[in-house]
């Protein structure tokens, strides 16, 4: 990676001068053009030695704020920002923000399903859901905007806790998925807003508190979920949940799909999931 990132580096650096950058001009102009690495030091802030050990891929791996500081002197566009930081250190650059508009492509793929599925943003907020998960979970285009959320489903829908056979290991999961993200977003007021309003629901709040579970999504993990209409003592269908996640981290919209084992056809009809739910009637009662 160190021949590469300096590649890179002296491409950016010949694409601009010192006055672009804010410096005063040489005093002697210098054949070639471009920014020295004494300039790109000089304006980031940062000694000479700790830019040309970047430059050589040396010396360990850079800090992030010297990476962005790089990124934001050498106006670089966010495609390059991601190749300079897996250049530099191997990894891609942690995610500042992400995508909340719903993707049309994405939509259309979901309603193109027999089996559910969905597309939510980073922070699980539904951007799309097939007439399935109406069958199987909940009917999305029913609940108030802002509760489209897939977490304040789990943990604040008790109808969650009749659909998954083993909701208690499932909740933990999502837990555990949930810290991950975080970490990497701690200020996003996306995600500081969504812990705000889970943490009242003392399902999570428990395990939020708890010693962490680590939890690694494989691409396919199977679940077993009770069909639309089945009472709590159903053994439940095993569906694959197959989580499909962008390429470029500051995206995170993801496709989430729950399909069906070999030549299984549920029985669905025009009623959402909990209207069709036993234990759910007998709260109701």
């Amino acid at each position: 990676m160190g021949e590469l990132v300096g590649q890179v580096l002296r491409h950016w650096r010949a694409r601009l001068t010192r006055e672009d950058i804010g410096l005063p001009p040489r005093l002697r102009r210098r054949s070639g053009g471009g920014l020295t690495q004494e300039d790109v030091a000089e304006a980031v802030g940062y000694g000479l030695r700790a830019y040309v050990d970047l430059e050589h891929g040396g010396r360990g791996r850079p800090s992030a704020d010297l990476l962005e500081r790089v990124a934001d002197v050498l106006r670089l566009e966010a495609d390059e920002r991601r190749m300079l930081w897996v250049t530099a250190t191997g990894m891609s650059r942690p995610a500042q923000s992400y995508a909340t508009d719903p993707d049309a492509g994405l939509t259309q793929m979901c309603e193109q399903m027999a089996c559910p599925a969905y597309v939510t943003d980073a922070a699980w907020q539904v951007l799309g859901a097939n007439r399935a998960v109406a069958q199987w979970f909940v009917d999305f285009g029913s609940v108030p905007p802002v509760d489209r959320n897939i977490a304040k489903w789990i943990f604040g829908n008790v109808h969650a806790q009749h659909v998954f056979v083993d909701w208690p290991r499932f909740a933990d999961e999502f837990v555990a998925r949930f810290r991950a993200l975080y970490a990497l977003m701690p200020s996003n007021p996306g995600f500081s807003t969504l812990l705000d309003e889970l943490l009242a629901y003392p399902e999570f709040a428990a395990r939020w508190a708890a010693a962490p579970v680590i939890s690694v999504d494989p691409p396919t993990a199977r679940r077993f979920f009770r069909e639309p209409g089945a009472d709590l003592d159903d053994p439940g269908v095993p569906l694959d949940m197959v989580i499909l996640a962008p390429v470029a981290p500051d995206d995170g919209r993801r496709v989430v799909a729950f399909q069906y084992p070999p030549g299984y056809t549920p029985e669905l009809t025009a009623e959402s999931a909990p209207e069709r739910c036993p234990a759910c009637a007998r709260l109701r009662t």
